[in-house]
């Protein structure tokens, strides 16, 4: 069995652009899917696992997500991320736009 559908979670495609920061350094970032827990990014930047990063993304016009992240895989195409810190806010946010993004796929 193939590890995606070992996930509790549904993964939904997305096209966004992102930003990681490590102190006061931010790197941008291209979201390639996305679940409430975790987050799939492709960076020419290389992060090592268990790294931890801050994690902002614009999901809809005038509202970014904005938490913590944990690096949790990584290959040369991708970094999986695993979201270790977001406020009730954050959730909400995430949530909606990951049920439009799938109602806009069916």
């Amino acid at each position: 069995m193939a590890a995606e559908n070992l996930r509790a979670e549904r993964r939904v495609p997305v096209t966004q652009r992102g930003t990681l920061k490590v102190e006061d350094t931010s790197y941008p970032c291209l979201v390639e899917d996305m679940s409430p827990n975790g987050i799939r990014i492709m960076s020419s930047r290389e992060f090592p696992i268990g790294q931890l990063l801050e994690f902002q993304c614009e999901l809809f016009p005038g509202k970014i997500l904005e938490c913590k992240v944990e690096v949790r895989h990584v290959s040369d195409e991708s970094l999986g991320l695993k979201i270790v810190e977001i406020d009730e806010r954050g959730i909400s946010l995430c949530q909606l736009f990951l049920e439009e993004q799938y109602a806009d796929r069916l």
